[in-house]
């Protein structure tokens, strides 16, 4: 497998993945430099100009849920991800994809400036509805953590849960309530984060 990655990137998500799976010798990481991200060679796998960029023989995965998704389901056997019978599926999937929807929406909002107010007068049309329905879901679903979001065993949601929180918050896009405290802290003790500086500064 060959991953497009840059080192300034949402691709830092999926190398503590990497780890977490045990296959970092299985896949070659291939930085690409954002100038050459929009040129003739790299549009031809990616025509979005992004990464991170998954190839898998034929299979080529852009968005990051989805290599997520893909890679804990081509491992199901390292227990990152439930099984397709698994009742917990659901939920999994859910977080997986509410951090890249909503999550992700609500973030960049705030970085191109778009106002609380603007914000609060579309939000029947924004899929996080507004800032407080989006803390709120974020909590509650962190209150019955036990401690993972699917109980006692991680998942690949949760690391990916944790990875755009501490991201969110590094840049003050979000508060560090104290209801995301003992999630945070649990997942910085895994060891595919230990050397991740800025997962380790909130």
């Amino acid at each position: 497998m060959k991953l497009y990655s840059n080192t300034r990137s949402r691709s830092n998500t999926i190398l503590p993945l990497l780890k977490e799976l045990g296959i970092v010798d299985q896949v070659e990481i291939i930085e690409i430099p954002y100038e050459k991200m929009h040129e003739a060679e790299y549009l031809n796998i990616n025509p979005m100009g992004k990464v991170p960029c998954l190839v898998d023989g034929d299979s080529v995965v852009t968005e990051t849920a989805a290599i997520f998704a893909y890679l804990t389901d081509k491992y199901i056997e390292k227990g990152f991800a439930p099984a397709l019978n698994d009742p917990k599926r659901g939920e999994y999937l859910k977080w997986l994809f509410f951090c890249h929807g909503p999550l992700t929406e609500y973030m960049d909002m705030k970085s191109v400036k778009v106002t609380a107010e603007q914000m609060e007068a579309q939000k029947t049309g924004l899929s996080f509805g507004n800032e407080q329905l989006l803390l709120d879901f974020i909590k509650i679903g962190l209150s019955r953590a036990n401690p993972y979001l699917l109980g006692e065993k991680i998942t690949a949601a949760d690391l990916y849960l944790a990875y755009w929180l501490v991201y969110a918050m590094s840049f003050k896009i979000i508060p560090y309530l104290d209801e995301f405290k003992p999630f945070i802290q649990g997942i910085q003790q895994r060891e595919s984060v230990k050397d991740v500086h800025w997962f380790q500064a909130v």
